[in-house]
């Protein structure tokens, strides 16, 4: 108690002489000296106070408009400090990646924050359980902002951004109707695969963060650049431009994620989220809507916490395929296909139901547009509407590359 007082002490007198200019923050104290302070107060809060909302989290009393900037040697320490197999080393090339996270990209940091809730947990268990390091469910973030609907320009989908060709390597299905990419679960199993057959090449989990963006051909070719030696700081030169960002950017997201409430960023309070989930087994005598009629449920919300069906529909073949509901939704579903009383029953009902419902629910009831703004490209558009830019050029007639600002542009659902 008497530590607490004295931070509290340090707090009320030290932090109003800290100058605010433009509704920015910018630290002026004895950086080594305020990152104790900070780091202190972060260990007595976590274990006083249950944090359930951006009030709970706001434990510096941060106005709404505040964006905290530290000095160099504070995020230093507070990378130093955090528990992790990985190093997580600071320099010049990880703080514009963090300046990216707390500052020009907030809003999008509060949704990942958001989801983050539903995603880690599932990354960290199945990491866990193969014996990997938890800090690799980061990846998912520099990925794909853990989006399970994202798809790159090149045609790389589902959080962990597999191409097609890598995707069937490490046995995901990737169909019309169905694309294993954006199946959270498996998906997840195999980045951990690829993750692992990386490590028992190069041993060092920098360099195998470096191969899952360029590939082992590139970093071998790095590698024997450098010399021979395996580092990823000395390799980095050697590096595609893009991956010489790649695990600055992973550090400065282990960084951001544990480090948020300091940059009085919180998770989306407006994003609806169902945590509790289970998953069942269905074959192709159901579809979405007959699903959703049979549970009372919106197909939507169907649609929505399973990407992997990308049009809506349960595909034809001999294999069932595992469904996420909420958990209450699924221990239904178990107690109508289990309980005899039901059986006969159910089997009418989706006999009926299959007729007169639609075969496919698109995830929008009709298509919307989108106004091109200075600076878009076609690439970047795909990647926020969660479709390829070959889809934009096939909606909108588009020869090549070229677009300009007002002009408008269809966009439906893949």
């Amino acid at each position: 108690m008497r530590v607490y007082l004295a931070i509290l002490f340090v707090l009320t007198f030290l932090l109003p002489e800290i100058g605010m200019a433009q509704n920015r923050l910018s630290f002026k104290a004895d950086a080594d000296m305020l990152s104790l302070i900070d780091s202190n107060t972060l260990r007595v809060n976590n274990k006083l106070y249950a944090r359930l909302n951006q009030g709970d989290l706001n434990v510096y009393g941060f106005e709404e408009n505040d964006i905290p900037i530290y000095s160099d040697s504070v995020y230093a320490y507070r990378l130093s400090i955090l528990e992790s197999q990985i190093p997580l080393e600071y320099n010049t090339y990880v703080r514009p990646y963090i300046d990216l996270y707390t500052q020009r990209r907030r809003k999008l940091a509060s949704k990942v924050l958001t989801w983050s809730k539903y995603y880690f947990p599932q990354f960290e268990q199945a990491l866990d359980n193969a014996g990997m390091p938890i800090e690799l469910k980061y990846l998912a973030v520099i990925e794909s902002a853990l989006n399970p609907m994202a798809t790159s320009p090149v045609g790389a989908a589902g959080m962990w951004q597999f191409m097609a060709p890598t995707a069937r390597i490490y046995g995901l299905k990737t169909g019309s109707y169905y694309d294993e990419r954006r199946d959270v679960s498996k998906s997840t199993e195999a980045a951990i695969k690829y993750l692992a057959n990386s490590y028992r090449i190069y041993g060092d989990w920098l360099l195998v963060i470096a191969s899952y963006n360029c590939g082992p051909g590139n970093v071998n070719k790095a590698i024997r650049k450098a010399g021979g030696i395996k580092n990823f700081w000395v390799i980095q030169r050697y590096l595609p431009r893009e991956t010489r960002g790649y695990v600055p950017a992973f550090v400065a997201a282990a960084y951001f994620m544990n480090y948020a409430s300091e940059h009085n960023i919180y998770p989306d309070e407006t994003v609806e989220q169902v945590l509790h989930t289970d998953t069942i087994l269905v074959d192709n005598r159901y579809n979405l809507a007959s699903l959703s009629e049979m549970l009372q449920m919106d197909p939507l919300l169907i649609k929505t916490m399973n990407p992997a069906l990308r049009r809506g529909v349960i595909p034809f073949g001999q294999d069932k395929i595992a469904i996420t509901l909420p958990y209450a939704k699924a221990q239904l579903f178990v107690q109508l296909q289990t309980n005899p009383e039901f059986k006969a029953e159910l089997d009418s009902r989706l006999m009926t139901m299959n007729q007169r419902a639609p075969k496919e629910v698109p995830l929008q009831s009709s298509r919307k547009s989108y106004t091109v703004k200075r600076g878009d490209n076609l690439g970047a558009i795909a990647r926020k509407h969660g479709v390829t830019v070959q889809q934009l050029q096939k909606w909108n007639k588009i020869k090549g590359h070229s677009i300009k600002p007002g002009q408008k542009l269809r966009i439906n659902r893949a």
